[in-house]
């Protein structure tokens, strides 16, 4: 057994039954929205690596389904649900939401990707350690923005309903699928693109940046513009907001020491900056949180 391996799995596995079981407390709704979450995550990387078999996971992972890592599922429901509860507690509307969701998990994703393919957690096909973003395709981070928007989007849309009818919140099991059409779709669209716009090996940056920038300028709107609204979902947070920090801070953290341990801080210092900034940049980011949502109540 992999020592790094069993400790990943066993401090994901210990953070989503934390969250799991205060979502349980707090209702029906929020715990069916992470157990949805989780479900997401082993579906979208057991579709993607059947359908588009562009990479696979160590073996040395001791819990999988077929092809997806449990661990990988659940850190997907951990990293969703945290993102949610922050921009809910940043007062932004429902219709802006998806998007900030989006940006706050991909401010993980590029910190930890190109980490993580050097400690050997899985491994991208046909493609080499210079490629794309120091190995990682540019597809992997576009999916990343639309994997959170598509799950964001139908669970906010099915919240209200079921908040007046609380039969309708075992819908939320259901929400994987439709969201995992949705993230097929934006996939199909971003690889009709890609041999048109940067036909190489991982290319597709440049699509990944235009629609990082679109993101970002909708949050960016959301979170400091006018059209807001008091901070909310205390009633159907699916973890706490603490929680949804500490959750993220734990992954910059874990991959960080990784970056440090491998030498990549002198190979490759570009990662360390953005590591650093992207660690950095969640201190800002929680104190904004937490002085809106104590506007509204006790964090």
């Amino acid at each position: 057994m992999n020592l790094t391996f069993a400790l990943i799995e066993l401090g994901g596995g210990a953070f989503f039954v934390i969250a799991g079981w205060l979502a349980f407390r707090r209702g029906r709704l929020p715990f069916l929205e992470l157990a949805s979450a989780a479900a997401f995550g082993l579906l979208l990387e057991q579709g993607n690596q059947i359908l588009f078999e562009t990479y696979e996971y160590s073996p040395e992972f001791v819990l999988a389904i077929d092809r997806a890592p449990v661990v990988i599922g659940l850190t997907w429901a951990l990293i969703i649900a945290g993102a949610m509860r922050i921009t809910d507690a940043l007062g932004v509307r429902r219709r802006y939401a998806p998007f900030v969701d989006s940006v706050l998990a991909i401010m993980l994703d590029l910190a930890f990707d190109a980490v993580a393919i050097r400690m050997g957690l899985w491994t991208w096909r046909e493609i080499g350690p210079t490629d794309g973003w120091f190995g990682v395709p540019a597809g992997n981070f576009y999916a990343w923005l639309f994997v959170t928007a598509a799950f964001s989007l139908l669970t906010r849309w099915l919240r209200e309903p079921a908040l007046r009818r609380p039969m309708l919140a075992w819908l939320q099991l259901l929400v994987p699928l439709p969201a995992f059409a949705l993230l097929f779709l934006s996939i199909m669209a971003f690889s009709f693109l890609v041999p048109i716009v940067d036909d190489v090996p991982g290319g597709g940056l440049v699509i990944f940046w235009i629609c990082l920038a679109a993101f970002s300028a909708v949050s960016a709107w959301a979170i400091w513009g006018p059209d807001r609204v008091a901070p909310n979902a205390d009633a159907v947070r699916i973890v706490d907001l603490r929680l949804a920090f500490a959750i993220r801070i734990a992954i910059h953290l874990v991959f960080l020491v990784a970056l440090l341990a491998l030498g990549l801080a002198v190979s490759e210092p570009v990662l360390l900056l953005v590591a650093l900034a992207l660690l950095l940049a969640e201190v800002p980011l929680g104190a904004l949180a937490r002085r809106r949502h104590a506007l509204r109540s006790p964090a």
